[in-house]
């Protein structure tokens, strides 16, 4: 298990720095927009000059704060999140769905999702250069607006009615998905919507890793695909 510090930060410098959209904030919330820096105070963790950073992530779900239950896997950096800055905006920003994600799971250190109806009690993340060679101290989601909340039954079902099969993603749901189509660069390589259907996916090169980010009006899921 992942064990993480406590650090005691004054609120006005914690809220200064770092947001949560929507705040408040819970596992059922779907797309959660995470800024640093927009007033210019990077005192929480130095970029220096670094444009591309990463968000390390965790859940702490059986009520022992000292652990992380479900987090990222940091020996795999494509599960990590992106945290780059944006020229227009002036200050770093990224996304994600915390409920949709897949983690490695303690003790066992398996890869999966969050089961439907697990309590999550607080959500944890830490900022990270590219390279894992700095890292920011280890940041409680409840200091930014997280509320506990148990993860709905219905968050997930629709984004559960996918497989793959002979290079086709078959999508047996209702509702209106949009699938985007990533390297592990992180390049944007296909987007489509789809809907109770057989998506061809053999234009793809052979024998590359991709992500496939399903996203629906209930939350976000992403599948590591090799082609």
């Amino acid at each position: 298990m992942r064990t993480f510090a406590v650090f005691l930060l004054l609120p006005l410098l914690v809220f200064s720095q770092i947001e949560i959209n929507p705040n408040p904030a819970t596992i059922n919330s779907g797309i959660m927009t995470i800024t640093y820096g927009a007033q210019g105070d990077y005192t929480l963790f130095d970029p220096m000059s670094d444009p591309n950073l990463l968000l390390y992530t965790g859940l702490e779900t059986d009520g022992v704060t000292a652990t992380w239950d479900f987090h990222d896997d940091f020996a795999d950096i494509s599960t990590l999140v992106p945290f780059n800055y944006d020229n227009t905006l002036g200050y770093y920003i990224a996304q994600i769905d915390v409920a949709g994600r897949t983690y490695v799971e303690e003790p066992n250190l398996n890869i999966t999702t969050i089961p439907a109806g697990t309590q999550v009690n607080d959500w944890y993340f830490l900022i990270a250069t590219t390279d894992l060679s700095r890292q920011s101290a280890d940041l409680k989601g409840s200091d930014y607006g997280w509320q506990q909340a148990t993860l709905s039954n219905d968050v997930l079902e629709e984004l559960e009615l996918f497989k793959i099969m002979n290079q086709k993603l078959i999508y047996s749901g209702s509702d209106v998905i949009t699938l985007h189509v990533y390297g592990l660069s992180g390049a944007l390589i296909h987007t489509t919507s789809i809907k109770d259907a057989i998506t061809d996916l053999s234009f793809l090169p052979k024998d590359q890793l991709f992500l496939l980010r399903l996203e629906s009006h209930k939350g976000v899921k992403v599948i590591k695909y090799l082609n």
